[in-house]
């Protein structure tokens, strides 16, 4: 019978505790990370003429000279901001998928059954040393 949950201190508050600051971080950035519109048609200055991924580029690799416009860092701020997020929850699920039996970790494609041939150790690999017919020619030199 269990008596309730317990609060485990230590290594394994870690984790959740960075998961939380980073939560704070993030919400951070995003509460004071102006998201102001910026097509022309939401009454900002991007014409309909310019391309904001081609302006998004240049001004993540600093190609100042080839902007038509300037003025995309705060959309920019977004789509990074999106791009870890996307990334945390993609090592997240990795870290989630992976197998346990009896607090060992388990291959994704490891065969556990009678038959494995890792009882037996590996076939050896029978070649012909690409010659036609199945010999082999040993010796060097031209002829």
């Amino acid at each position: 019978m269990t008596t309730g949950p317990k609060l485990r201190l230590g290594k394994t508050l870690v984790p959740g505790l960075l998961a939380v600051g980073l939560f704070g971080v993030m919400a951070l950035i995003t509460l004071n990370t102006a998201f102001e519109p910026m097509t022309q048609a939401a009454g900002a200055g991007f014409p309909d003429d310019v391309s904001i991924t081609a302006e998004l580029g240049y001004a993540l690799f600093g190609f100042d000279s080839l902007q038509e416009i300037g003025g995309t860092e705060p959309f920019l701020a977004a789509v990074l901001l999106v791009a870890i997020a996307l990334d945390a929850a993609l090592d997240a699920s990795l870290v989630l998928a992976k197998r346990e039996e009896e607090g060992e970790p388990v291959a994704a494609l490891s065969s556990t059954g009678e038959a494995s041939s890792s009882e037996t150790g590996p076939e050896p690999a029978v070649t012909d040393g690409g010659a036609d017919g199945g010999t082999v020619e040993t010796g060097g030199g031209n002829r």
